[in-house]
């Protein structure tokens, strides 16, 4: 699995937007390290519960980590 100290969002971050359309990013927030902060305005953003908004989250998360042990970012950095 991935370290999410690793978490790169400018890489996950059209997907993000594509998942929570309802959400403007703040690439200030991170959701890994602000974990708290990025849930509290998920929530708020897509009217629904700290908790769903959390499991939302760790959903993405893990879809992300997927996607990083199957595309390895150096092999992503020499196909663009």
């Amino acid at each position: 699995m991935t370290n999410w100290t690793e978490f790169d969002l400018t890489t996950s971050l059209p997907r993000l937007r594509q998942r929570f359309p309802g959400m403007s990013m703040d690439t200030s927030l991170c959701p890994v390290t602000q974990s708290d902060a990025f849930v509290a305005a998920l929530a708020s953003a897509q009217g629904i519960s700290l908790t769903e908004a959390r499991e939302e989250i760790d959903d993405f998360l893990y879809m992300e980590s997927l996607r990083a042990e199957l595309i390895p970012s150096d092999h992503h950095a020499t196909h663009l």
